[in-house]
């Protein structure tokens, strides 16, 4: 897993015509209804999770630590950031628990950031497989959110390590952060279905996101507390920010124990909106992306 502002992202593993063809994916040439179209994706389930256990396989298998990267990428981040805000700027005065409080940012925010970015051209540098096959192209996107979701388990694991080794006292609500995660994987997987359209239109995107996804890093509240902005409608726009819902929700349940109704709501808004419109977007295209190349 890659740190949230490095912008570097593993490649995917190449996925082969054999591995689609045993999945029993076949001709689609054109766009179905979309109710047609959710039950194809459905029953294409098995290859979308098959592609992504081989990659967990394949990611970092040249490296000395193999996939404890998925976790150390972003420890050491944290421990970076950490000396820059907490200790040089003096953030951690702000906050009682502010190791917790910026690992807990820059891990959920990493996963978001990672999703994206990873999906951006996955249609363009898979359209001779859809050409091939013609398969619903939607399992290409779903097929990389799982990969993430899968990397950011451990990541998730660590996280929570942390905050209890910080201090913290585990509670009841703390279940709540696993219902809290799938939200924000079905939030993913709508941003990342509107990116990969996107991109396959506007080629410069995927260059862009890294500058964009670092921006919104900044304005969601994952290195310094929302409340240092101006009082008035900025810092009101900052806390419904989609990624400062689901920060402030995770918080909320691991650091102070209770639930932020208010965050957890705009974040349900958010996976809802997004997931609809993502996948309305990326269908209308449907039968059409085999000529991205």
């Amino acid at each position: 897993m890659s740190s949230p502002a490095s912008g570097h992202v593993t490649a995917p593993r190449p996925w082969t015509a054999a591995e689609a063809r045993a999945a029993g994916l076949r001709e689609m040439s054109r766009r179905p209804p979309l109710r047609t179209y959710l039950r194809l994706l459905w029953q294409r389930r098995e290859f979308a999770l098959l592609v992504p256990l081989g990659e967990m396989r394949q990611r970092n298998m040249d490296t000395l630590l193999g996939g404890s990267w998925h976790v150390l990428n972003p420890l050491f981040q944290a421990g970076i950031y950490y000396l820059l805000f907490g200790v040089l700027l003096q953030q951690r005065a702000e906050i009682d628990n502010y190791p917790a409080w910026l690992i807990i940012g820059l891990f959920l925010f990493g996963f978001t950031q990672k999703s994206v970015q990873s999906s951006a051209r996955i249609i363009v540098t898979k359209a001779g497989m859809l050409r091939s096959l013609n398969f619903p192209a939607g399992i290409l996107p779903i097929s990389v959110n799982l990969s993430e979701l899968l990397a950011f388990i451990p990541a998730a694991a660590v996280m929570l390590f942390v905050v209890l080794a910080t201090g913290e006292r585990p509670a009841l609500v703390w279940v709540l952060i696993v219902p809290l995660i799938a939200l924000q994987f079905l939030m993913n997987l709508g941003l990342s279905l509107l990116v990969a359209r996107l991109t396959v239109h506007f080629r410069d995107l995927d260059n862009l996101l890294n500058h964009l996804l670092r921006m919104w890093m900044y304005f969601s509240g994952v290195l310094f507390p929302i409340d240092l902005a101006p009082e008035g409608w900025i810092r009101e726009l900052l806390r419904i920010n989609p990624p400062h819902t689901f920060l402030a929700t995770a918080r909320g349940l691991l650091l102070d124990g209770t639930l932020d109704v208010r965050s957890a709501t705009w974040a349900a808004g958010w996976t809802v909106g997004a997931l609809v419109v993502g996948l309305l977007f990326f269908h209308r295209y449907e039968g059409r992306y085999s000529n991205a190349a």
